[in-house]
């Protein structure tokens, strides 16, 4: 038994991706978890992005060509998850999501013994495939989000996206200081 007694509590960002996870699970969407490695290929030329070498986080004895990086972005797990499911039925649309950490780069810290120079970051990402664009169900899902994390839309987009009888509503949702999308 310890000398010290102690109270453990939840890491609040843990809480809140939990919380996350329940309203987009609610709102219909199917969570994956994917793997935290995969090839330079997918991470940046499936993407179509620009090979970043400085912004991956690369392992110096990769097992096989699938695990060469650590991911710097969730899509691909997604999309891997969609390609790897194409004989489920598509007809009422396919929604999946995850929140997970990607590792990146970090400049500000010189690595040594115990500081790798990399850091965790925590993000959300969400696709939605159908006999439809479904624009509008990835554009529903980020109000739910926005809204859930207290998170209030500029005026200009409440003037120039919503009715009069919703600018009203608008007008007194609930935001932190400074948050805006």
């Amino acid at each position: 038994v310890p000398a010290t007694n102690t109270v453990g509590g939840e890491f609040p960002l843990n809480q809140l991706g939990d919380l996350l996870r329940e309203e987009i699970a609610r709102a219909g969407y199917t969570e994956v978890l994917t793997h935290g490695l995969c090839s330079i290929h997918d991470n940046f030329t499936a993407l179509q992005c620009p090979i970043k070498e400085n912004i991956a986080v690369s392992l110096s004895n990769p097992a096989n060509i699938e695990y060469q990086v650590v991911r710097t972005t969730l899509l691909p797990g997604l999309l891997k998850t969609l390609q790897h499911n194409k004989s489920a039925s598509f007809s009422n649309g396919f929604k999946l999501f995850e929140i997970s950490d990607v590792v990146v780069v970090d400049k500000e810290f010189v690595v040594t013994e115990t500081i790798v120079g990399a850091k965790n970051v925590r993000k959300l990402a969400a696709v939605y495939a159908g006999p439809t664009s479904g624009f509008e169900i990835i554009h529903g899902l980020v109000d739910r989000v926005m809204t859930l994390t207290e998170v209030a839309p500029e005026a200009e987009y409440v003037a120039t996206s919503v009715k009069k009888a919703q600018a009203e509503e608008e007008r007194y949702r609930v935001s932190k200081e400074g948050w805006f999308y």
